[in-house]
């Protein structure tokens, strides 16, 4: 028993370090235009569709 929950409670940390938007990103999952920024000039995954009209400025709407 004692391994079972030792091995849930290590997937939920392990599930609570990656984010939730690693994967499928978009403009709703920043806070503001500022981290939607830092997140797509780092280049990670799913970057691009922060920047629908391709001028480097990802999410302006939330400016």
């Amino acid at each position: 028993m004692r391994k079972v929950i030792s091995y849930s409670i290590s997937l939920l940390i392990l599930n609570a370090s990656f984010p939730a938007y690693a994967g499928s990103v978009v403009c709703a999952d920043f806070g503001s235009q500022a981290e939607a920024q830092a997140y797509f000039d780092a280049k990670k995954s799913g970057y691009k569709r922060l920047d629908l009209d391709k001028d480097g400025i990802a999410c302006e709407a939330l400016r």
